[in-house]
């Protein structure tokens, strides 16, 4: 352990960020190695940075500012750890023209961006949010969810493992131990593609001008949907990813389908995807102000029991209770 300790750093960005809002955006947070306090405020997780494992965390102190902290690193590591964290949350995204596009089609959505919404949570490195949307096809929350973790423990070994560890562990053992099924040749082939076409490197960082929705759409067992996914992931807003959520989230809440949402919001361009994200995250803040209506109406002037329902309708808001929302990783 000699040279290795603890720090912390600033990250300042260029346009307000919210943390919370960041975290909500969609189910990553409930994936290993993340970890998400919302009574603190803090974003964590183990991260590897050459052959050292360690924790970085991140939390908000002001709306352009983000401190950033660390345990297990080398001074040496710093810079490397500040790119990540700068990855989790989009630092050097610029929403400037999200907010003009958005505006006349998703006014209340324009609005979040401009606050520090529209940001999706992003895992450290484009390889690991590739590996993750691909555990979310076909499967249920709780199987992407135990997918991750089994690779996080092997060939993790108590991070997210890299490309080439996915291909030295090979198919057999992500089918018998991880219980993959049939994304196990798919992380296998997919990664060496990757990796031999340059489009990512050893540690999993990718290129995003090679990562294009073609390319995505090439690799084998990859379909729209996930394509869209990693595309997103990317800043490319453009195509919202349908799956079967989406698909009775749209019949169930707005009486349509995605091919009559998608022409009815053309006005949004480019920035479809992140129209309808941001919607779905509006429709989860309206649920969560109604239900803690609901639940301090009875106890009006602050009774015994109504800080901690709106404790738990916060934790909700922010992404840490809501499994069914987050059922598709989406």
């Amino acid at each position: 352990m000699s040279g290795r300790r603890a720090g912390q750093a600033v990250l300042e960005t260029a346009w307000p960020i919210d943390l919370g809002l960041t975290v909500a955006s969609h189910g990553w947070v409930h994936l290993e190695p993340w970890h998400w306090d919302p009574a603190t405020g803090a974003l964590s997780r183990a991260e590897r940075i050459g052959d050292r494992i360690g924790t970085v965390a991140l939390r908000q102190r002001d709306p352009t500012t983000l401190l950033v902290s660390w345990r297990g690193f080398a001074a040496a590591d710093r810079a490397a750890i500040l790119a990540r964290a700068a990855r989790w949350v989009s630092a050097e995204w610029n929403p400037a023209a999200a907010v003009a596009a958005l505006a006349a089609g998703f006014a209340e959505e324009a609005g979040l961006v401009a606050r520090g919404g529209g940001r999706l949570l992003r895992c450290s490195t484009f390889y690991e949010d590739f590996i993750k949307t691909l555990l979310t096809v076909n499967t249920s929350w709780s199987g992407t969810c135990r997918m991750t973790a089994a690779l996080i423990a092997e060939p993790g070994g108590g991070a997210f493992p890299l490309p080439q560890a996915v291909i030295d562990y090979g198919e057999e053992r992500l089918r018998r131990i991880a219980k993959l099924g049939f994304r196990a040749p798919v992380a296998v082939s997919a990664t060496e593609r990757m990796l031999d076409d340059g489009v990512i490197d050893a540690e999993g960082n990718g290129d995003s001008g090679g990562l294009d929705h073609d390319y995505l759409l090439g690799l084998k067992g990859i379909g729209p949907y996930a394509a869209a996914h990693c595309r997103m992931l990317l800043h490319d807003f453009s195509r919202i990813p349908v799956d079967s959520v989406v698909v009775a989230h749209l019949r169930e809440r707005h009486d349509t389908t995605p091919e009559a949402f998608i022409a009815a919001r053309a006005e949004c361009g480019i920035y479809l995807g992140l129209g309808y994200r941001l919607m779905r995250l509006k429709e989860k803040f309206q649920v969560a102000q109604s239900e803690l209506s609901l639940s301090r109406h009875p106890r009006e002037g602050g009774g015994p029991g109504a800080s901690d329902d709106a404790v738990a309708l916060d934790s909700r808001l922010r992404g840490n209770d809501d499994p069914k929302m987050q059922s598709s990783g989406y």
